[in-house]
């Protein structure tokens, strides 16, 4: 059950829709987190931020930040 909705692509404004294609070139889709986000545009834009900082960090090897963000999302109940 969708308990909020998010931005269309016919619905989302310039900076948005930007967000948008470079999470589709880099992701292949534009998650629905993200698409609730676009809601309130300087939101999206810093956690699209803080996402970009924290794959970019070079101290925790690949493959155990995954296995974290995995864990993190089961804990709190997240969906996806």
């Amino acid at each position: 059950m969708e308990r909020g909705s998010g931005v269309n692509d016919a619905q989302a404004g310039c900076i948005a829709r930007l967000v948008f294609r470079a999470l589709r070139k880099s992701m292949g889709g534009v998650p629905s987190a993200k698409r609730l986000l676009a809601h309130h545009t300087p939101t999206l834009l810093a956690a699209t931020g803080l996402d970009a900082i924290c794959a970019s960090a070079k101290t925790i090897p690949p493959g155990l930040k995954e296995l974290a963000q995995i864990k993190v999302a089961v804990l709190v109940g997240c969906p996806y």
